[in-house]
């Protein structure tokens, strides 16, 4: 037995809840200081890392990530 759906129902379910979400503008994340450093950074700074010494502090971070992460997969395989 095959049902039929009405798609003028379906539409109007679904355009009803379309108009009851309301757009709202999403706040823009900056940063007050470096995630390294400490360093204060010019206000409304959208990069959470300071730009001295050609992303030292940026390429820092990554790194002692990658190693911590590096270390926690050796212990977990039983290698060190």
């Amino acid at each position: 037995m095959a049902i039929r759906v009405n798609n003028k129902e379906n539409s109007n379910i679904n355009n009803t809840y379309l108009d009851n979400i309301k757009m709202v503008e999403r706040p823009v994340k900056t940063f007050k200081y470096c995630w390294k450093c400490g360093k204060q950074l010019s206000e409304g700074s959208l990069e959470p890392f300071c730009n001295d010494y050609d992303n030292y502090c940026r390429n820092q971070y990554y790194a002692e990530n990658a190693r911590e992460i590096d270390s926690v997969w050796r212990e977990i395989r039983g290698i060190d």
